[in-house]
């Protein structure tokens, strides 16, 4: 016995019938999620955008009364330096450069004074140069190696060998190694001796360039000749290049 089925259910066609619940997850709703996900990355990009853009414009916001930006203060300073012609002046230039170096908190602006000083040929006061020794930028410390090694001997020689000894710093110690060779100096050359017995193979370098310039003679690589010849000895081969100079690196 077949069943038919009523007419009114023969006229029922697909678009008539129930529609079953999509599954969540579905096609439909992952785009609409994505395009969620685009608006959200979107909007961030937006806003970050306009954090960068405050961010740059910002500094062009005009500083407070009695506030000087580190451009202005380094163009002064030189405009300072290039018009300081006779002694005095220079003298007088010096001083304060000296004063803006105590007030000065950026440890890159105080580097550079210390390098505008050096232009200047005048020697520093003590009590720059205890502050600048011991200042915690080496930048500061190397430009003060620098400022020293035109002074005369004497207390720059007893400032060079401390940071060319104890500095922690590799750069701030090759500085005032260099600086000690400049200064023509007796004691520069027993300090610069004592750091030939360095394990560092460039420390030892730098020393025996540095004693090539302030002792005028020349034994290479050498070193225990070189050692001899500080303490008073004479060594023989007097001005010979040693071999282990033909290879030694180039710094």
């Amino acid at each position: 016995m077949s069943i038919v089925p009523s007419t009114s259910e023969m006229h029922l066609t697909r678009f008539d019938r129930p529609r079953r619940p999509a599954p969540p997850g579905g096609p439909r709703s992952r785009v609409l999620g994505g395009i969620c996900i685009l608006l959200v990355v979107a909007a961030g990009c937006s806003s970050s955008d306009s954090f960068l853009r405050k961010k740059k414009t910002s500094q062009d916001v005009p500083l407070p009364p009695g506030v000087v930006a580190p451009r202005d203060k380094l163009q002064n300073w030189q405009k300072l330096v290039k018009s300081a012609t006779s002694p005095s002046a220079k003298t007088n230039a010096a001083r304060q450069l000296e004063e803006a170096f105590f007030a000065e908190d950026d440890p890159q602006l105080r580097a550079e004074l210390l390098r505008l000083m050096g232009q200047l040929n005048v020697p520093p006061s003590e009590t720059l140069v205890e502050r600048a020794k011991s200042d915690d930028e080496p930048s500061v410390r190397i430009q003060l190696c620098h400022l020293l090694a035109k002074s005369p001997p004497g207390s720059a020689t007893q400032v060079l060998a401390e940071l060319a000894l104890n500095d922690m710093d590799q750069d701030v110690r090759q500085a005032a190694i260099k600086a000690l060779g400049r200064l023509r100096d007796p004691h520069a050359s027993e300090v610069l001796a004592k750091l030939l017995r360095n394990r560092d193979p460039a420390i030892q370098y730098l020393a025996v360039q540095s004693l090539k310039q302030t002792t005028g003679k020349d034994f290479g690589m050498d070193l225990k000749q070189w050692e001899a010849y500080v303490y008073g000895n004479s060594p023989a081969d007097d001005g010979q290049p040693a071999l282990a100079e033909k290879t030694s690196p180039r710094y």
